[in-house]
């Protein structure tokens, strides 16, 4: 296990069941109470595996940034899905520090080079989370996957 992975503790996510981008929000504003209040301007980066009953298989943190963005690469996302032979897909989400929630033209690019990695290695993304402490945008719900 990472040391990154190790600062996620899912235990109490475990075999919930994420059925829509609304349970996913409630898990990582749950993760973010944890932290120091020094911490909650920087930018964190998750990736959710589920399940092929969409529960919650673990909770990667992939990379914790700085103000204004993070380093997420398929190769980092998909790493944990693959370890953990994920059967139901992943959901990746970030938090926007600014506390904007409209995608970034950098959030979209990565989205679509997320979902085309995921069809090459036969690993769905399920949706794309960008969430504030006061809400949320999800590209599923938006019908942008």
């Amino acid at each position: 296990m990472s040391v990154l992975s190790m600062l996620v503790d899912h235990s109490d996510f475990k075999n919930l069941k994420i059925t829509k981008a609304e349970t996913a929000f409630e898990i990582l504003k749950s993760i973010r109470k944890n932290l120091e209040a020094f911490e909650l301007d920087k930018e964190y980066f998750y990736a959710i595996g589920l399940t092929r009953r969409q529960t919650v298989r673990y909770i990667d943190l992939v990379s914790i940034g700085s103000l204004t963005g993070t380093v997420a690469e398929p190769r980092e996302i998909y790493r944990m899905a693959i370890h953990k032979a994920v059967g139901g897909g992943i959901i990746i989400s970030h938090n926007h520090p600014s506390g904007n929630l409209n995608p970034s033209e950098a959030d979209n690019k990565l989205t679509k080079k997320i979902k085309e990695a995921g069809k090459i290695i036969g690993i769905e993304l399920i949706d794309h989370i960008i969430f504030t402490d006061e809400g949320f945008y999800s590209y599923a719900n938006e019908g942008c996957l």
